[in-house]
């Protein structure tokens, strides 16, 4: 009997133990992702930096162009991506307009092997958009571009998810339903 109170204390002690070091691992990720990106984004590259091009409108408003940031190598391809992704949400640095509203609520990124990049975004982006059918086309196109020309090796398109589940389409327009390619 006191052989299986201890063996019973000592599995729940380690199944507590594993939970609470899952958890600081968590929330430290979540942390360094979170915090201000001008620590993990240059204007100038380093050899610890990496090129990424964000899409924002011109400022006659007729096409996307690209915006050349340069974010730490810290991470794997979806920590790069979620930087990438937050950088976009700031907006430009230039005299370009923006094409994603500010302050996006990025909930995950993964890649699956026939480098299709899921994003899953939290309601607030369809509720913080301006709208119009060609506004939600290029925060659809801004997102994909970015991804695919920032990332070519890893993403070829791009699926966009809201609250974790499919969505049909942005704010009304685009269909989001199936994976997504890059505009030309």
């Amino acid at each position: 009997m006191v052989r299986k109170k201890r063996y019973s204390f000592l599995n729940s002690g380690l199944a507590l133990l594993s939970l609470i070091i899952i958890a600081i691992t968590v929330i430290t990720i979540n942390n360094m992702l979170a915090q201000d990106t001008d620590e993990v984004t240059k204007d100038t590259p380093d050899e610890n930096s990496i090129e990424i091009k964000l899409y924002f409108l011109d400022p006659e408003g007729n096409n996307l162009i690209p915006e050349k940031r340069y974010i730490s190598q810290y991470g794997n391809i979806t920590d790069h991506v979620k930087l990438a992704l937050l950088e976009l949400s700031r907006g430009p640095q230039t005299g370009l307009i923006p094409t994603v509203p500010q302050g996006i609520d990025l909930r995950e990124v993964f890649i699956d092997e026939k480098q299709c990049a899921y994003i899953d975004l939290g309601r607030s982006i369809m509720q913080n958009h301006n709208g119009g059918t060609t506004g939600e086309l290029l925060t659809i196109a801004s997102i994909v571009n970015t991804l695919s020309e920032s990332f070519p090796k890893n993403i070829r398109k791009v699926r966009i998810l809201i609250d974790g589940r499919e969505a049909k389409t942005l704010v009304g327009h685009i269909d989001i339903s199936k994976p997504i390619f890059p505009f030309k």
